[in-house]
Parts: C-alpha cells; structure tokens; sequence
C-alpha cells in the first residue's frame, strides 16, 4: 500500500484515492475544531488493524498514513501540522516506593492507578511544543506529559509516582515521543511508521490523528486497533485469564511430570 501511495499523485487524486479505499468510520469526521470553517479534514489508516502476537515476535512496524484535504495548498510544513497517537489498552497499575530499611531495599508506600495506556506512542511532523500551546494537549491528552494518571480515580497521581511510570514505560519500549516521524509526501500526503515492541500487550487500541494549524485542532479521525495472540499463546492466554485456578493446578502437574521423567531418565542412566 505505502509503495502505491509513494508516486507523485495530486493531492486530489490522492484524496479521491483515500476516499474510496478507507473504511466509512475513518472517513466520517469524529470532531472538530474552532478552525473547522476552514473546510480543512484528514484522510488516515493504517497499514493492519489486527496484529497477531505469535511464539517468534519479535515486534512490529505499523504504517500510519493519510491524506489532508484542504481548499488551499499551502506548504503543509510551514503552516500545517500532522499528530498522531496511538494509545491502549488501559489497565489497572499498582506504584511502590522503595525505601532503604538497615541496608536493604523494600517496598513502602504505593498508589494504584485505575487506568493507564499499557501503551502510548505520539508521532508528529515537528517537536509539540513548536506546533501548539500546552492548554491545547491537555484536553485531548497529546504528549506524555498530557497523559492522565489518577491515584484513586479522581484525585491527581503526586509527581513522584507519575514521573516512575512515564520512566518505567519509556524503558520498556511501551511509551514514546517521536518528533519529526510524520513526513509529507507531495503536499499533502503523509505517513509516520510506529514501532510496536515484542512487550505489547494484548487488547484495543485506538490511533487518534489530529490536524493542526496556528497551534489549534482543526480535525481529527480515530482508528481501531486489536493486537491479539494467536495459536497456541492464545489458547494459554485465554486460559489463564479466564481460569487462573485451574491454570496453576495444570502448571503445578505438568511441572510435576517434568520433574518425573526427567528424574525415571537419569535414574536408568
């Protein structure tokens, strides 16, 4: 898809082309901002919208592209500004401080976060402090530093504990900020490839992308995303999700017939 779109078509003939290719959902405008009189809009999808989760991943390269359709062809780097998010899925997490006790490092105080994205990735076409303001993020939760973390549901995470999870997260591949990832192709096509980790977790996604200009939203689409196991992992997933009981009986038998024959083995040897 990503070569077919790579020739240098009209920006016309590349919305016409989008139009009719993308699903009605991502063609239908989700909202809008206060520059929408501008008839400004944009096209977007992804390279796949499910992604299987074998025994050999190793990680993935999603492809985000899409179209802008505006009434004036401006030069989109100037005065036009492409960010996207992918975000999901959102889960329960549990925030310990360490404390030294008589040399030794223990457990202490800890706040539990009803919902957090196990994973949230922002592309945009420049750094987000140059395409708008602060106030502007907030509200759609756009940036790592927009990203809403509560302690007990409504009150406000304490810095320390907010700024371990961002830490934590952005070791593990799982949050990222890449500036400058979302290129235009012509004047108004663009596409920005995001890397999913070997440690993704499983669930919905959504990939929200935002058209920007003179540090306001003008438009935005949202697109579905489910990364699932398949196989056998998804039969062992499914299994100790539904039952974890029954799941740490048959681990604790099959550890015991391991065990077993192993041991009949070198016995007769």
């Amino acid at each position: 898809m990503s070569r077919a779109l790579s020739f240098p078509l009209s920006g016309l003939a590349v919305a016409a082309l989008l139009a009719l290719m993308l699903p009605a959902s991502a063609q239908e405008p989700l909202s809008r901002g206060p520059e929408a009189g501008r008839g400004e809009a944009v096209v977007a999808d992804l390279s796949e919208k499910l992604i299987a989760i074998t025994s050999n991943f190793t990680g993935a390269e999603l492809l985000l592209f899409g179209n802008v359709d505006a009434p004036d062809m401006v030069t989109p780097a100037l005065q036009r500004d492409v960010v996207a998010v992918v975000r999901g899925p959102y889960e329960p997490l549990t925030v310990r401080r360490k404390q030294r006790v008589a040399g030794i490092w223990v457990n202490s105080d800890a706040e539990e976060v009803p919902a957090a994205p196990g994973f949230y990735h922002v592309a945009s076409t420049r750094p987000l402090s140059e395409i708008a303001d602060a106030d502007v993020y907030a509200d759609a939760q756009i940036g790592l530093e927009a990203i809403e973390l509560k302690g007990d549901g409504t009150a406000a995470l304490p810095e320390a504990y907010r700024e371990a999870i961002l830490r934590a997260k952005t070791r593990e591949g799982l949050y990222a900020q890449a500036p400058g990832s979302i290129t235009f192709v012509g004047p108004s096509l663009f596409r920005a490839e995001i890397a999913l980790p070997a440690n993704v977790p499983v669930g919905s996604y959504i990939a929200t992308v935002y058209l920007l200009r003179d540090g306001q939203i003008t438009n935005q689409r949202s697109i579905n995303l489910i990364i699932n196991k398949s196989g056998i992992e998804r039969f062992m997933y499914n299994f100790a999700q539904k039952t974890p009981f029954f799941y740490g009986v048959a681990s604790v038998l099959v550890a015991l017939l391991a065990g077993w024959i192993a041991g009949t083995v070198f016995r007769e040897r």
